[in-house]
Parts: C-alpha cells; sequence; structure tokens
C-alpha cells in the first residue's frame, strides 16, 4: 500500500490525523538521520512510562556428588524506568507553496522536521543539551575512569585503545563510535602496530561508511566542540544497553495546523500567520532516554584535528 504524504492527510478537529503509515515512515526518517538513534537499541512504548528489569546477578552452577542434595540459585534484577518526555517544532509554511499542485509540501516539511529533531535528539543523547529532560546522556554517564584524555597514550589510535579496553574490561566491546567531522583528519593516516591503517571509509550502496579498527563510525556537527583550537569528544558504547523509548500507535505522533497562531521569533516583532499568508505545522513526538549500565561507555576527550 502507498504511504500517504502530508497533502493527502485529513483535517480534523483540533489539528491533523496522522495515519499510522506516515507516523511510521517519519519514526524510520528520524532514525536514518540521528547518529545516535541508528546505533541504539529501540524499546516500543505504548505508555508515559516503562518499567523495564536488568538482571543483576546470574544463575551459578555447582559441582556435586551424585547422592548429595543439589543446590537451588535464582537470577537477581533491578529495574530501570523509561519516561517518555516530549519534543516539539512548528513549520510555518507558506499558503502558496501549499495552494500549488506541483509542489510537494509532504517533503518540504519532511526535510525540516527531521532536520530539526535529528540535531535536538543527537545534542540531547550524547550530553550536549542544556535543556535536555533526561538525567543520563552518552557523555555525561560515562564513568570518569572510561574517559580518557587526548594525549595519554603515544597517538589518538592508543587512546581510542584505551577507552575501548574500560568497556570491554566489563565484558562488552563498543559497537560504534561518534565523532565531530574534524575528527577525520587527525584519525587518517594513524596506523597500529601491524603497520595497518585503523580508519576505513568505504561507498556501500551510494553511502559512505567509516570504521576504526573494524568498529563502525558515525560523524556529526551536533558533537560539541570547546576551546582553541578547537577540541571534541570520540564518543563510543556497547549501543544495545543505550535504550531508546519510542511512543507507538496512537500517540507516536502529533500534528497540529493553524493559519491563526502568532509565532515569536526570538527578539523579532511576532508573526502573524493570517496576516502573513502561512500556515504553521506544529509536529510533537516522544521519545525516551536510559543507559542500562553505565559501564557500556567510553570516550576520548580534547581531540582536535
Amino acid at each position: 500500500m502507498a504511504i500517504p504524504t502530508l497533502n493527502e492527510v485529513v483535517y480534523g478537529q483540533g489539528g491533523i490525523f496522522v495515519p499510522d503509515e506516515l507516523s511510521t515512515e517519519l519514526n524510520m526518517l528520524l532514525r536514518d538521520a540521528s547518529q545516535v538513534e541508528a546505533f541504539a537499541r529501540h524499546i516500543p512504548m505504548r505508555r508515559h512510562t516503562m518499567t523495564r528489569r536488568k538482571q543483576a546477578d546470574g544463575v551459578l552452577g555447582y559441582w556435586v556428588d551424585a547422592m548429595n542434595v543439589k543446590p537451588k540459585d535464582a537470577p537477581t534484577f533491578e529495574s530501570y524506568t523509561l519516561t517518555a518526555e516530549k519534543m516539539a517544532v512548528i513549520v510555518p509554511v507558506e499558503d502558496q507553496l501549499i495552494e500549488d499542485a506541483d509542489t510537494d509540501i509532504a517533503n518540504v516539511i519532511r526535510t525540516d522536521v527531521t532536520g530539526a529533531f535529528a540535531e535536538l535528539l543527537d545534542r540531547t543523547y550524547m550530553g550536549y543539551e542544556a535543556t535536555t529532560p533526561f538525567a543520563q546522556s552518552v557523555s555525561g554517564t560515562c564513568p570518569a575512569a572510561h574517559s580518557i584524555a587526548f594525549g595519554t597514550g603515544v597517538d589518538l589510535a592508543e587512546d581510542i585503545n584505551l577507552a575501548i579496553e574500560q568497556v570491554e574490561a566489563h565484558g562488552w566491546a563498543p559497537t560504534g563510535m561518534i565523532a565531530h567531522p574534524r575528527t577525520k583528519a587527525r584519525l587518517r593516516g594513524l596506523r597500529d602496530l601491524l603497520n595497518t591503517p585503523i580508519f576505513a571509509e568505504n561507498l556501500r550502496d551510494g553511502i559512505r561508511e567509516f570504521s576504526v579498527f573494524g568498529i563502525p563510525m558515525r560523524f556529526t556537527r551536533q558533537v560539541q566542540e570547546a576551546g582553541a583550537p578547537p577540541a571534541s569528544e570520540i564518543l563510543m558504547a556497547y549501543w544495545p544497553y543505550v535504550m531508546i523509548g519510542d511512543r507507538t500507535g496512537a500517540n507516536s505522533i502529533q500534528v497540529s495546523v493553524s493559519d491563526e497562531a502568532t509565532l515569536t521569533q526570538g527578539t523579532d516583532e511576532p508573526l502573524n500567520l493570517w496576516e502573513m499568508d502561512l500556515t504553521a505545522f506544529r509536529f510533537v513526538i516522544r521519545k525516551a532516554f536510559v543507559v542500562k549500565d553505565e559501564n557500556c561507555l567510553a570516550k576520548v576527550t580534547g581531540v582536535h584535528a
């Protein structure tokens, strides 16, 4: 079945009804655009909060004589809670664009909405967004012992290796890394003890993919830079333990439309949609975020080109 576009959704009292197919499409576009969403584990949520159990201690085996009573054991569990927080973006669009038959306003809104949400989500998940509603983040929750300062090793390759070692010491291996694009300049040319380049670039199905020590790496400008020269972090994790909660069903995405609202534009004059021949679409999504075990995280700090 063809996926409806925003030009085909049904206008109803108080807003726009969003078909499940369109909600699914926008969620998948968002997952492709966000670096953290692409790596992390996604948990469907049909409620505002969801409590999940995590195993604290497993079951032990024992050696016993044939005639002795066999020991009993049971796993113990702790719990963590996912709480879906609201994120919204308002997209004003000229009425002329909506009226023009040869203009697919759906693609315009998809691009704007997906980009706005993905950038804010990445900054929030990674720990660079001051207005975050979440208590945890990849950078902020990373244990101090797992934070390797740039220059600790003989070169960046050894710094990354030391960070990977911290995760491996707890029985996991990083499944992905995220860094600022300027880090590429530092990574190119680095080699391991066997003189093999640690940084690889491959083109697959028209998409350029990167890896370090064989671990997938993604780049985004949402990684925060500071200082002079500008320095940033390389974040890594065993990403199945980084959990993102996605509201599903009717509450997945909500869209409202108005041509009468007044929008504020910072310190500029208020924008009256009715006077300016504009229509505003308000998109609201709900996301949850939690790190199942902080020891799955590591980072290299202060990296500069």
